[in-house]
């Protein structure tokens, strides 16, 4: 397949870094190592980036018990961008801005492919600042062939997105808070699928599930508060990759009043928005006024959610 021709010369020190006209560009390109020693980041304005990669990976292994795959942001203005990831060999690369699913899968394949040949075997969780310097240099000009090459590749890629092969969705857990307060948590893995493991042991299995609960509110609400206080978007949906299209999610809604939606669920992404439509009226009465602190009207909306998705929905539903 043919080339196109390059038109223009990509530079790094450019805050956006325009791959396709206005809608497709990248804002970041990273690398970090699962053991969080961060090894290079194309735009320090958001290195912030590096950290929420590894905090996310580790929710990813070991609570939901996959890959870290692609994680949706959405503006308060409604604008939406990416992170795509990518681990090999225990380093994780990391792009974020706007762009097809296949091309980032293209971008970085080709980081790791190029990266690899910079390191040359080298220990990258103990290198000298002087090795890190050098290391970071070189690999800059990799990144500018790679991201070169993507402008003169645009007929090979498409831009048709993979389809999901499942047809249903099934929900694991679902949460609302307020002001990264959690007001309400509920744990429907009956099957222990997310691996939610905590300190101690019970004589009351409710006690168990509650400190679950507590447990997976308190991750969840962290990532949602530090990728928004940081990157002023909130985190729509984050995938993670259990096997050949399948995946995993945890999702992200916003309400009046500050209020959010999470949900964990397996299955198809796009029916998400059927499910959170089927709970939105729930909701509707006990979100009219900002949380006052008073847990106890959502002591009863947490049983009516609970009723509903057992019930109603059956927590898998097509």
């Amino acid at each position: 397949m043919r080339k196109k021709a390059r038109d223009k010369d990509i530079s790094l020190d450019q805050g956006i870094i325009s791959l396709k006209g206005d809608n497709e560009y990248l804002k970041f390109c990273g690398i970090t190592t699962t053991d969080r020693i961060q090894l290079f980041a194309s735009n320090k304005k958001w290195l912030y980036l590096l950290e929420l990669t590894n905090n996310l990976d580790f929710i990813a292994t070991s609570i939901l018990g996959g890959d870290l795959d692609k994680m949706l942001l959405k503006s308060e203005n409604g604008e939406e961008e990416k992170c795509q990831f990518f681990e090999k060999n225990k380093i994780i690369y990391t792009i974020y801005g706007k762009f097809p699913d296949k091309k980032g899968k293209w971008v970085l394949e080709q980081m790791a492919k190029h990266f690899s040949d910079v390191i040359r075997d080298k220990d990258v969780n103990s290198l000298s600042k002087f090795e890190k310097y050098n290391i970071e240099i070189k690999f800059k000009g990799n990144l500018l062939f790679i991201l070169n090459e993507y402008l003169q590749l645009q007929d090979v890629f498409s831009d048709q997105e993979i389809p999901y092969v499942e047809d249903w969705l099934r929900l694991d857990y679902v949460g609302l808070s307020s002001m990264s307060i959690g007001v309400i948590s509920l744990l429907l893995d009956d099957e222990d699928r997310l691996n939610v493991k905590v300190p101690g042991e019970f004589e009351d299995p409710a006690e168990e599930i509650e400190m679950k609960e507590s447990l997976l509110t308190a991750k969840i609400e962290a990532i949602a508060a530090n990728t928004l206080g940081n990157t002023g978007a909130y985190p729509r949906w984050i995938a993670v990759k259990l096997g050949f299209q399948n995946y995993r999610f945890l999702t992200f809604k916003k309400y009046r009043n500050d209020y959010f939606l999470s949900c964990l669920s397996e299955g198809n992404l796009q029916k998400i928005e059927i499910l959170e439509a089927q709970i939105d009226p729930i909701l509707v009465n006990s979100i009219d006024t900002p949380f006052s602190g008073n847990l106890r009207p959502f002591n009863k909306l947490k049983s009516q959610i609970k009723d509903f998705i057992r019930n109603v929905i059956a927590r898998k539903f097509t």
